[in-house]
């Protein structure tokens, strides 16, 4: 994704700490934020940061919608067996493995997991949305949120046959074993996945530096970031106040991710279901939901600077995942398009196109992942955005057909 690591350049100080305040000494100095550059009390300027775009790192024989457990080979085996069948419901590949754990994001826990995926069952939710629930609020990789799905649907099934020696094992399979405890109407202990006191405090007192106005400083800690940064969305404190408490928060999340990025050292990006890449979602989310705040402020190109932070988050440290990167990028041009700049929601939308039209090419043959048809999405949505800006074409109305080809023979749904 060459194109998308050129729509933003490097930010002003080139170096990982570069949301960290210049002046720690007083509020008449000038802070640093990631959204507003060096900022004065109340006003600021613009900063990019740069966009890493690795290559993507392919799966191979899972096909979406089709991953189930053959529950009597599970049963008869008892370790973990995922059978992948095609539209046919034909097995294509088995993979075996006696570790089934997924690592998630901080705040939430394995029970509450697997009560949100039992809830969703019995409220039909749609596939979409739940891959959305699992892939944003529990940082699941895709994979990991398809295994989550089977392992839950596993500990039913184990718990229906009323031989206790199906219980799967807690520590091997926690997913279908906290499932199976929930089926059968017995206790699962859930620890307190919360910041612990001491990050709390940490919290606090970089929102009550924010409250004194004095200069943006951050953190490395993940944790405190994101605790910082929901106390600042959640504020109700006057307008002036709370604006500083939005700055600190998006610097917060800006040095986390930074601190993130540097233990990558020279990876691409973070591998999925590491712990940098479920800080990475869980930041990224953050960050949007600061962004959202930052767009009800006078300044319009405070939520494109927030977007720009976002984008430096997803694809440095989600990169290999053309789903979470065409949605940053879409997110990005859709908002310069609403704030006048056309010109750059079209530069967006032309490298989504170029980095994403490869995927048709691939999915004329092969039937693509969950995710992948979401990219596909994003790319039809990057060439909508570029009909309506630049006009038609016969070369993007002939795309646009391949990107509904593709579509019309997959669903997530």
């Amino acid at each position: 994704m060459q194109h998308a690591q050129a729509m933003w350049a490097t930010s002003s100080s080139g170096s990982p700490g570069a949301a960290k305040s210049k002046s720690m000494t007083g509020m008449s100095e000038a802070t640093h934020c990631p959204v507003h550059g060096e900022v004065e009390p109340l006003t600021g300027g613009p900063v990019a940061h740069a966009l890493v775009d690795p290559p993507r790192v392919l799966a191979t024989g899972l096909q979406p919608g089709n991953l189930r457990t053959d529950d009597d080979r599970l049963l008869d085996a008892g370790i973990g067996s995922l059978v992948i069948r095609d539209r046919g419901r034909h097995p294509r590949q088995v993979e075996w493995t006696d570790d089934l754990n997924v690592r998630l994001a901080r705040g939430t826990s394995v029970r509450a997991l697997v009560r949100y995926l039992r809830a969703a069952n019995e409220e039909g939710s749609r596939r979409r949305d739940v891959l959305a629930v699992l892939t944003e609020r529990f940082a699941l990789s895709f994979d990991d949120a398809r295994l989550a799905m089977d392992r839950v649907g596993g500990g039913v099934v184990r718990a229906a046959s009323g031989n206790p020696a199906n219980e799967p094992d807690p520590v091997k399979d926690p997913l279908a074993w906290t499932s199976y405890r929930l089926e059968l109407g017995l206790s699962v202990e859930d620890r307190d996945p919360g910041p612990s006191p001491e990050q709390r405090a940490a919290a606090q007192a970089l929102l009550e530096r924010a409250r004194r106005g004095e200069p943006t400083r951050g953190t490395e800690d993940v944790t405190v970031a994101l605790e910082v940064a929901r106390l600042a969305v959640a504020s109700q404190e006057r307008d002036r106040i709370r604006f500083h408490l939005l700055l600190e928060a998006a610097t917060a999340l800006s040095v986390a991710a930074e601190a993130c990025i540097a233990r990558l050292g020279q990876q691409p990006c973070a591998a999925e279901g590491s712990q940098e890449w479920v800080d990475g979602v869980a930041l990224a989310a953050a960050a949007r939901e600061v962004t959202a705040t930052f767009a009800a402020q006078p300044d319009p190109e405070l939520e494109e600077r927030g977007l720009d932070l976002v984008g430096r988050i997803v694809t440095r440290l989600l990169g290999q995942c053309h789903a979470f990167v065409g949605r940053a990028m879409i997110e990005s041009a859709r908002c310069a398009l609403r704030n006048g700049g056309p010109d750059r929601a079209a530069a967006r939308a032309e490298a989504v196109v170029a980095d994403f039209e490869v995927l048709l090419d691939r999915f004329e043959v092969d039937v693509p992942f969950d995710e992948d048809v979401i990219a596909v999405e994003y790319l039809r949505a990057a060439i909508d955005l570029l009909i309506e800006v630049r006009g038609r074409s016969a070369e993007l109305d002939a795309l646009r057909d391949r990107t509904e080809r593709v579509l019309a023979g997959s669903s997530v749904d």
